[in-house]
C-alpha cells in the first residue's frame, strides 16, 4: 500500500445503539483529540433516532466536530460497513460507544501507518477507566493478561508488534482495504475477529502499537459478564465453522477439561468400574476442582499485586472462573446449535 498523506483525513466510525450512557465521555474525548479539527470527522450509526444520541452529535458539531448521524438497525459490523460507505477518510478509525480516546490516540495511530508502510491497520491496549468499579476493573485485568487464553490481544508488548486482532474498539485502518474485506453483516460479537481472519488470508498485516490507546468501560457484575463470555464462546464456533483454519486448540483447553471432570465425577457417584481401574474414588475430581481453583486463585493474588488493590485480586478469580465457564458453555453451545 502506498504511503498516507503526513496528516491525512480520517473518518472517526462508531457503531451504536444510541442508550449507551458512556458515549458523552467519548464524543468529548474526540473533541480534544490532538489532530486537526479540519482533518477529521465523526460518524455514528445508530440504531434508531434517541434524545442521548442526538443530544451528543449536537455536542460533537458543536465542538467544531463535522459529524454524520445515521441510523440503521443492524449489527454492528454491517453499521461498520455503512459507515465506512459515507466516510470521507482515507483512513477510518473504528471505537466503540463506551470507550474514551487518549488524546495522542489518532496522531499516534496515523504516525504508525505512515511509518510503517506494509501494514493496513493499527490498534493498541483497551484500558479500563480509573473509575470502573473493582469487578470491571479485575476484567480488565484478567484482559490484559496471559490467563485469557481465549483471546490473541494480549496487552503487554513494549514495542510495536505484528499481530493476528485487533479489537474494534481501537482499531485504525486504511480505507482501501475495504475494496477487498467488508465486516459480517450480522455476525456479533466476533465479527472483528472473522474481519482479520479474512484480512490476513488476503496477505494484509495488522500492527499492535501500544501508545495507540483507548479506555473502554467492562461489565461491572458477574451476571453480564457471564452473558458476554457465552456470546462470545458461540460467536467463536460461528466464526471456526466459517473459517476451519482459524481452529485454536487454546479454545477448547477448558471445555475439553469441564467435561473430562464432569465425566470423572458421573463415574465416581454411579460407581461404574472402569477397565484396568475399577471404581473412581470421589476424592479425585474433588482434588482436580481443587487444584483448578487453586490456580485461578493464585492469579488472583497475583493481580492483587500488581495492582495493589485488594478488591481487585479478590475479584480476579470469580472472573476467570466466569470467563473460563461461560466462554466454554458457549463454545460448546455455539457447536451443537445448527447455523
Amino acid at each position: 500500500m502506498k504511503k498516507l498523506k503526513s496528516i491525512p483525513f480520517v473518518s472517526i466510525v462508531i457503531p451504536t445503539t444510541g442508550k449507551v450512557k458512556y458515549i458523552k465521555g467519548l464524543v468529548k474525548s474526540v473533541s480534544k483529540l490532538d489532530y486537526p479539527k479540519e482533518k477529521y470527522e465523526l460518524i455514528l450509526i445508530g440504531d434508531e433516532e434517541t434524545e442521548l444520541l442526538r443530544t451528543n452529535a449536537e455536542k460533537a458539531k458543536n465542538y467544531g466536530i463535522n459529524t454524520i448521524v445515521k441510523y440503521e438497525p443492524y449489527a454492528a459490523g454491517k453499521k461498520r460497513n455503512i459507515g465506512v460507505e459515507l466516510a470521507k477518510g482515507e483512513i477510518i478509525a473504528f471505537t466503540d460507544d463506551d470507550t474514551i480516546l487518549k488524546e495522542d490516540w489518532l496522531k499516534n495511530a496515523v504516525k504508525h501507518l505512515n511509518e510503517n508502510t506494509n501494514y493496513v491497520g493499527v490498534g493498541g491496549p483497551n484500558f479500563t477507566p480509573r473509575e470502573g468499579l473493582p469487578f470491571a476493573k479485575a476484567v480488565g485485568r484478567i484482559f490484559g493478561s496471559k490467563f485469557l487464553f481465549s483471546f490473541r490481544y494480549t496487552i503487554g508488548h513494549a514495542k510495536p508488534k505484528e499481530i493476528e486482532h485487533n479489537p474494534t474498539c481501537n482499531y485504525i485502518i486504511k480505507k482501501k482495504v475495504f475494496e477487498t474485506v467488508q465486516f459480517h453483516d450480522t455476525l456479533w460479537p466476533g465479527e472483528d475477529a472473522e474481519f482479520d481472519i479474512k484480512l490476513i488470508k488476503h496477505g494484509f498485516k495488522i500492527l499492535y502499537a501500544p501508545d495507540v490507546i483507548v479506555w473502554h468501560h467492562r461489565r461491572s457484575r458477574p451476571l453480564p459478564f457471564l452473558k458476554q463470555m457465552f456470546n462470545y464462546g458461540k460467536t467463536r464456533a460461528q466464526v471456526t465453522r466459517m473459517h476451519p483454519d482459524s481452529f485454536d486448540i487454546r479454545y477448547f483447553a477448558f471445555i475439553s477439561a469441564f467435561i473430562f471432570l464432569m465425566s470423572l465425577y458421573s463415574l465416581s457417584l454411579l460407581e461404574i468400574d472402569i477397565p484396568l481401574y475399577g471404581k473412581l474414588e470421589l476424592i479425585i475430581p474433588i482434588i482436580l476442582n481443587l487444584a483448578y481453583f487453586g490456580i485461578i486463585s493464585l492469579a488472583g493474588i497475583l493481580v492483587g499485586l500488581q495492582t495493589g488493590k485488594l478488591k481487585q485480586g479478590l475479584y480476579a478469580p470469580l472472573v476467570l472462573f466466569i470467563q473460563h465457564f461461560g466462554f466454554s458453555i458457549g463454545l460448546l453451545y455455539g457447536f451443537i446449535k445448527k447455523p
